[in-house]
């Protein structure tokens, strides 16, 4: 008697400890989207994003993973990473947590338990991190469709004695996963000031004969303009350093000619295409130099002694 009652006692907490789990690997996980970059940033800092469900989705529990447990994620295609609408490519890293210690090599199993990066338990969902190398690209939406292939085994309970009651497994399931970016155009401008120096006479001025240096995104067709000045005579007209209540005409001509460098209207404005160097579209990784002249008009009367300024605003155009 007493031996069948202790049979039907353990028979009965057996029971007790266990627990229903299961895992199921979604047709479509969660996008691993980088949202809107200067292709600057992209060009010069590697950047990063996660997908918070790269497609396995699991009851939680409290359930020791036991030492025969796996996750395994086999993602290809092998490469070559985001492509866009030139045919340029946006290679990247994936990894299996938020740091880079565990990448993941594309086609082959990487084990997710073995790693030490579930706990004790089965996981409720595993996110996965994408972290860009430095490329020069062209403006555009850049995208890749990763195949995930999940396969899995772990205890879905345990007895009292530390006997696993049953297991969940999953061979060959599969989930898909985008990875976007889209790349802004962008420039870096170096233009350094005027200086007239000084002279008692308007007619004494030098000319000025300087560059100013665009850096743009690769394959991009740009305009450079140069604004009025806070004082221009009129819209397009001579533009107009002042001192109190004093003025001073001046105005800055493209490359070495008479043309006056505007912001308004094609002929105004510099075409990427006319640089005096490096002239086409942006390079990304070279700059593109625009020379220019800037004289004071010799046709005014001198203004009094003082101190004359402006500020001209750059613009870039696509």
């Amino acid at each position: 008697m007493k031996g069948g009652i202790g049979l039907g006692m353990l028979l009965c907490c057996l029971a007790a400890f266990e627990a229903k789990a299961g895992c199921t690997a979604a047709g479509i996980a969660s996008p691993a989207g980088y949202g809107s970059i200067s292709s600057t940033l992209v060009r010069t800092v590697p950047q990063s994003t996660s997908s918070s469900n790269s497609g396995l989705t699991c009851t939680p529990g409290g359930i020791s993973l036991l030492s025969e447990a796996y996750f395994k994620a086999t993602i290809t295609p092998t490469g070559p990473g985001m492509v866009g609408p030139t045919g340029d490519v946006i290679t990247y890293t994936i990894y299996a947590n938020n740091s880079t210690a565990h990448p993941i090599t594309r086609g082959q199993a990487f084990d997710f338990a073995s790693n030490g990066l579930l706990g004790t338990s089965a996981p409720s969902v595993i996110p996965l991190y994408f972290t860009t190398a430095v490329n020069n690209v062209a403006a555009g939406v850049y995208t890749e469709t990763l195949n995930i292939r999940w396969d899995w085994k772990y205890c879905t309970g345990l007895g009292i004695l530390g006997v696993c009651l049953g297991y969940d497994t999953g061979a060959d399931k599969h989930s898909t996963l985008t990875v976007s970016m889209t790349v802004a155009n962008d420039c870096t401008i170096s233009a350094p000031s005027i200086s007239f120096g000084s002279a008692p006479v308007v007619s004494a001025f030098s000319t000025i004969s300087q560059t100013i240096s665009v850096n743009c995104t690769k394959g991009s067709a740009y305009t450079v303009g140069l604004g009025d000045g806070t004082h221009p005579v009129s819209v397009g007209g001579r533009r107009q350093m002042i001192s109190g209540s004093n003025y001073l005409a001046y105005d800055i001509f493209q490359g070495a000619g008479t043309t006056r460098w505007g912001s308004v209207g094609t002929a105004a404005r510099r075409a990427s295409s006319s640089a005096e160097v490096n002239p086409g579209n942006g390079l990304g990784t070279g700059s593109q130099i625009f020379n220019y002249n800037a004289k004071i008009y010799s046709d005014q009367s001198t203004p009094p002694a003082g101190s004359y300024t402006d500020s001209v605003v750059l613009d870039v155009g696509f």
